[in-house]
């Protein structure tokens, strides 16, 4: 908990959907709009085979201290403080919500699986190292698919393959360490509905914010202004359902 309290001066918890917040991934959505245009994309494209619930924990401003342990963690020479922040402040909040989760799922996680890397990084992520090894549950290691540039941050069907019925019945916790555009988390949740999952919840460490993006502007200002972080604030039912 100290590890989580030494962070708390500059994470900021999730907006709560509707007044310009998408219901989603809690960035700006326009005027009127209960989703941000990525968002609306993902769920058009994807049928509705999607995430059910997408919990961010913090945001992530760039180039702010979130942001940079982030980008810290899993470089070439990771750093151990980064990973460190992480993990604990990842695994508590999990702990603090793992009955929320099952609640709105109709049931406990029966899986985890991390977003797999699509640089072609060799061993295992580190995000499974620092956080889903550390949960009482079976890993789902799906594999990314190689036509699709390790830049590109839209969403496909086909970005990730898991065997047939290997999540079947599966109510499975994805956990991601940044979420951008949001492509790639439902490329997986998609793919893990496809794979026989019935529920997917999907945890993100940071919602990346760009406060030079002019749209996100009028939030980065709410953030600023916003109570410091709570790690007991409760996003899986903070949002519509």
């Amino acid at each position: 908990m100290q590890v989580v309290e030494r962070q708390r001066n500059y994470l900021r918890n999730p907006l709560p959907p509707g007044d310009g917040i998408c219901a989603v991934c809690r960035s700006t959505a326009g005027s009127g709009f209960e989703l941000c245009y990525q968002c609306s994309q993902h769920r058009s494209a994807s049928g509705g085979m999607q995430a059910d619930i997408v919990a961010p924990i913090a945001y992530s401003i760039a180039r702010a201290q979130h942001d940079h342990n982030l980008i810290i963690y899993k470089s070439a020479q990771p750093s151990a403080v980064a990973m460190g922040n992480l993990s604990s402040l990842t695994v508590l909040y999990l702990a603090y919500h793992w009955d929320c989760f099952a609640a709105a799922l109709g049931g406990a996680f029966t899986h985890v699986v991390t977003v797999p890397s699509t640089r072609g990084r060799q061993g295992e992520h580190p995000l499974e190292t620092i956080v889903a090894r550390r949960m009482p549950l079976p890993v789902l290691r799906p594999v990314p698919n190689s036509a699709y540039g390790a830049d590109d941050r839209n969403f496909y069907r086909d970005r990730f393959y898991l065997p047939p019925g290997s999540a079947t019945g599966g109510r499975v916790l994805l956990l991601d360490d940044t979420w951008t555009t949001g492509g790639r988390v439902q490329s997986l949740a998609f793919a893990l509905k496809a794979a026989g999952a019935v529920a997917v919840a999907a945890v993100v460490i940071g919602r990346r914010v760009n406060p030079d993006y002019g749209p996100s502007k009028p939030l980065v200002d709410r953030l600023r202004a916003a109570p410091w972080f709570d790690i007991t604030r409760c996003t899986p039912v903070d949002r519509p359902h």
